[in-house]
């Protein structure tokens, strides 16, 4: 399929706009708190399956391009490969939804859950086999998930509230 000139816009401002979003930063431990969810939720809210695979991977190319492969071995890198899978995921359920509000949240929801399912695991060989250090699982899922829970709740139902405000204004990107 041939990508138009519409999506490859739309594609390039979700992934500025989520790689701008990661200097917003808060640091917490291994992993900071950013509105990068936010803009991976919306990601895959607004764009198509394939758009939201491609912006997302353009944001990884972005860190890469920018941090050097010394990136790879940060703790947190891991969520950014879980941004794709996540917006793809989230994406594929709006699309193939019914377009309520309830649908919404929980294609974000399910996206947020395949975030973790991939950072989480990462940060894990990170912490413990790169930089040597013996967290347990207990440890990795208070370090790179429980804190955040808060804060991705808040993100999903704020996603959810700006696709549901704009759906009418946005679809017409899709």
């Amino acid at each position: 399929m041939k990508i138009t000139t519409k999506e490859l816009t739309q594609i390039s401002i979700f992934a500025a706009l989520t790689f701008v979003s990661g200097f917003i930063s808060i640091p917490v431990g291994p992993v900071p708190i950013t509105m990068q969810t936010l803009l991976v939720l919306l990601t895959g809210l607004f764009l198509r399956p394939r758009g939201a695979f491609l912006a997302q991977t353009l944001h990884l190319l972005l860190k890469l391009l920018l941090g050097g492969f010394q990136s790879f071995l940060s703790p947190s890198f891991g969520f950014v490969f879980g941004f794709i899978a996540g917006a793809t995921v989230i994406s594929y359920i709006v699309h193939k939804s019914d377009g309520s509000i309830l649908s919404y949240t929980w294609a974000a929801l399910v996206g947020s859950i395949v975030i973790y399912a991939i950072g989480l695991p990462y940060m894990t060989v990170i912490l413990n086999v790169f930089m040597g250090n013996q967290f347990g699982i207990l440890d990795i899922f208070k370090m790179g998930m429980l804190l955040f829970i808060p804060g991705d709740v808040a993100k999903v139902l704020l996603a959810v509230a700006l696709s549901n405000r704009l759906k009418g204004r946005v679809r017409a990107f899709q």
